[in-house]
């Protein structure tokens, strides 16, 4: 059986018809499978497709999470991967059969949302006092905080006006 629910008929938007997308579909076709990156909950679209000159336009709000570790520590976070207002346009000349399967498209969409790095409790894992130690001190550009930044060689150059 094949799975008509990525699949936009562009032959049915000729004329100004707009189809209308609201639809949630399960995180399996993402084709996620790592250690450290999960998706559990199904991915809610909603929008518009239709024609516009010589493209096929898809106006789309993307809405799922992402499960990664947190970075301090390690257990996973739950993270919010909500793209409002996203505008997808293909040319119709490289829709050849005249259905135009967005599902790779989708996929790419929300992996690209990904953040690289998370931190539970909103960015205060409770952990994060434990590990203080192992963090690098900031430092203000411009001052020693009286630690050996090590060698500068322009240090005491003086600039003439």
């Amino acid at each position: 059986m094949i799975d008509d629910s990525f699949r936009i008929y562009v032959d049915q938007l000729r004329d100004g018809q707009v189809e209308e997308l609201d639809e949630f579909f399960s995180p399996a076709f993402l084709d996620v499978d790592e250690k450290d990156l999960k998706f559990v909950d199904p991915v809610y679209i909603a929008g518009q497709a239709y024609l516009a000159d010589d493209m096929l336009v898809l106006h789309l709000d993307i809405k799922t999470f992402a499960c990664i570790p947190c970075r301090i520590c390690n257990n996973a976070v739950k993270i919010n991967i909500d793209l409002r207002g996203s505008y997808f346009a293909i040319p119709l000349n490289e829709i050849k059969t005249g259905i135009f399967d967005f599902r790779e498209m989708l996929r790419e969409a929300v992996l690209l949302e990904i953040p690289t790095l998370a931190e539970c409790h909103q960015g205060n894992c409770p952990e994060r006092q434990v590990m203080q130690n192992f963090f690098k001190k900031e430092t203000v550009p411009g001052s020693h905080n009286g630690e050996d930044e090590g060698y500068r060689p322009f240090e005491n150059l003086e600039f003439k006006d």
